[in-house]
């Protein structure tokens, strides 16, 4: 049985990258606002998504259709190297709400994931993960039942730039700049790996994957190297602010991407520093507001920093994990 078989008539799926992301962008944001009351997806957001290494577009995408071709049903699989955690969203138009498409999703979710087992190490256990936002009860009930756990949250955090903004001091022996337009994004790919090592969900993957990651997203038309903050000492990179030119669709907004410290410079000021930092830089180009997400138990406990930087939670998304394979967990936890 595949899971085109659990549509009910009238609907049949399809798996590999429609000629029209258009069509996709609008059922997302259909899908998003109906929930959530706005969305922020983009075509060049799904464009720089499907891009990315480890993802293939003919296998790695699913939708749903009517009888009329008319898009209703629409899920995204990732599994990147060491392939132990698996994620997906999923997206069902609200005209099309209660058919059982969310449900096929899961199961072509579960299909790839069942496929793809022997990617990982031997001896690791391999999850499916899937994200919902708090606010979406079908789908929590839908995967509750499924035997999916909640196994983190994540929060969407805002701050209006309604007057000055205090950039915080930068550390004694750490200068800042902005990453060249001549310069590769080796060296902030492996910064990067070093600060969020000890980040929950965070699994090892070949330094040339991550490279290439940086490298897709640097394509982006959110992409701008004049908002990309490196902080160095005299031995390298030490800090990154990887920010984006809006929050997708939400132009008015600025987005901070990743912000991450390596552990020996935590506590001293550096990651409020490039966080305000970012602040101005929008400011001064008309921004209205800055958002980002964070996990809501950070292990480095960047919820405090964001609060006390004056920002507030205003989404909360949920990470559910499904066991496909038992052993040894290799994931942060």
């Amino acid at each position: 049985m595949t899971w085109n078989d659990s549509l009910p008539s009238g609907y049949s799926g399809f798996e590999g990258q429609p000629d029209d992301l258009d069509e996709v962008t609008e059922l997302i944001r259909a899908s998003e606002t109906a929930t959530e009351g706005s969305s922020a997806i983009t075509e060049d957001e799904l464009r720089t998504d499907f891009g990315e290494p480890d993802f293939d577009p003919s296998t790695d995408i699913a939708g749903v259709r009517t009888e009329a071709g008319a898009l209703v049903g629409f899920g995204v699989y990732h599994n990147r190297q060491p392939y132990v955690a698996s994620w997906t969203r999923g997206w069902v138009h609200p005209d099309h709400l209660g058919q059982g498409i969310g449900g096929a999703i899961v199961d072509w979710t579960e299909g790839r994931a069942e496929s793809q087992i022997a990617l990982a190490p031997p001896a690791s256990r391999v999850v499916v993960t899937m994200g919902a936002n708090d606010k979406n009860e079908r789908a929590k009930r839908l995967l509750a039942a499924r035997g999916y756990t909640v196994r983190r949250y994540f929060l969407e955090m805002l701050i209006d730039l309604d007057g000055a903004v205090e950039v915080g001091p930068l550390p004694e022996g750490v200068t800042l700049r902005n990453l060249r337009a001549d310069e590769d994004v080796t060296d902030l790919s492996e910064a990067v790996s070093m600060a969020f090592r000890d980040h929950f969900g965070y699994t090892e993957s070949p330094p040339e994957v991550r490279a290439e990651r940086w490298r897709q997203w640097r394509t982006s038309g959110m992409w701008d190297d004049d908002l990309v903050w490196l902080a160095e000492d005299a031995n390298g990179i030490v800090g990154v602010n990887v920010c984006l030119s809006e929050h997708g669709a939400k132009v008015d907004e600025g987005y901070v991407a990743s912000l991450g410290v390596v552990p020996p410079w935590r506590g001293k000021g550096l990651a409020k520093c490039l966080l305000t930092t970012s602040f101005a830089e929008y400011a001064r180009r008309g921004k209205a507001s800055v958002s980002l997400h964070v996990d809501a138990d950070s292990l480095t406990g960047a919820t405090r920093l964001y609060s006390g930087a004056g920002m507030r939670k205003v989404e909360t998304e949920i990470d559910f994990e499904h066991e496909i394979r038992a052993g040894e967990d290799i994931i942060v936890r």
